[in-house]
């Protein structure tokens, strides 16, 4: 699986106060660890934070400010890795492509 589709950002660089006022809305944890990944052709934003020592929150958020999945990983890596796979997925759906490849 690819490390990263896009590049994530800390929130304290996010160059955006609407992007910003989006991953802090849904922040739960710590803006300290919170980092974010938009994607603009399906107009998603990836969120990965630190919930422990040994456990990433992450969520993926759609166009409409839903959430549309989310879970818990034990690394930061591991949680950044599966919430792209839910963005490839979602994107692959929007567009009628049904599943992606890996």
């Amino acid at each position: 699986m690819p490390s990263t589709l896009l590049p994530w950002q800390p929130f304290h660089s996010l160059p955006s106060d609407a992007e910003a006022a989006i991953a802090a809305h849904f922040c739960l944890f710590s803006l300290a660890s919170l980092e974010v990944m938009s994607d603009s052709t399906f107009g998603a934003v990836a969120l990965v934070e630190q919930e422990h020592p040994d456990a990433w929150r992450w969520i993926l958020v759609g166009p409409d400010d839903f959430i549309i999945d989310g879970g818990t990983e034990p690394t930061q890596a591991h949680a950044k890795q599966a919430a792209e796979a839910a963005l490839r997925l979602q994107t692959a759906a929007a567009s009628g492509g049904g599943c992606p490849q890996a």
